[in-house]
């Protein structure tokens, strides 16, 4: 089966279902969690070679009209997809997580021989460990609010500068189901990308339930860095 991140399963199915609508064999079934929609297609036939053949000749198709959105062909989940992509440039990564919390680092740590490329980071859930661990501008923090693209960027750069690695990822936002960042709506995350010559963070708003925004933050960070890879 295949997986895909960076486009809403509405998006998707309208995308895709003129290419599997038409066939009864193979059974296209979608899947969507926080961030990540599965691809499955399922042949039946005589042989296992004719099913392989019969699923491939749709799911080709598929794959041409997804482009770089389909980041795994065998079902291998976003982290393990860039632990390869990284080890191939013998590059490493560091993280630095607000309201994520180790999340990120869990989810990376979760591939076998992580440890070749991810060098680890940082929990700064409190303001005050943004400025004592990461070296943070208090006045910078307090001016722009810990949930802030100057935020981001900071802790992005930071993370990659005490760690040496070659990218680091950083993620600041209000989780929720309440806000204590005064004008912040909860679901909104910043999420910063420093690597060998550019510090960046973008902003998302992602759909309300604490839990839910902290999976959709995680998976979008670790598809910010497989897009600027490809």
């Amino acid at each position: 089966f295949y997986r895909v991140a960076g486009m809403g399963e509405s998006d998707l199915d309208a995308l895709i279902a003129p290419i599997y609508k038409p066939y009864s064999n193979p059974v296209t079934t979608i899947l969507a969690a926080e961030g990540d929609i599965q691809i499955h297609l399922r042949a039946q036939c005589g042989t296992a070679e004719e099913a392989d053949a019969l699923a491939d000749e749709v799911g080709v198709r598929i794959l041409e009209a997804l482009g770089a959105r389909a980041y795994s062909i065998n079902g291998d989940p976003l982290e393990a997809t860039l632990g390869q992509m990284l080890r191939q440039r013998g590059a490493t990564l560091a993280v630095a997580e607000s309201c994520t919390a180790g999340m990120l680092g869990s989810r990376i740590t979760e591939v076998p021989g992580s440890s070749e490329w991810f060098l680890g980071g940082f929990q700064v859930y409190g303001k005050a460990m943004k400025t004592k661990l990461l070296g943070l501008d208090e006045a910078m923090v307090e001016s722009q609010g810990v949930v802030s693209e100057a935020v981001a960027r900071a802790m992005a750069e930071s993370a990659r500068d005490r760690t040496g690695a070659t990218y680091a990822l950083a993620i600041t936002g209000e989780a929720g189901p309440d806000s204590s960042n005064p004008g912040v709506e909860p679901g909104t995350v910043w999420i910063g990308l420093a690597g060998p010559d550019y510090v960046e963070a973008k902003m998302f708003r992602f759909p309300n339930g604490r839990q839910r925004v902290r999976k959709f933050a995680v998976q979008t960070a670790l598809n910010l860095l497989r897009q600027k890879l490809i």
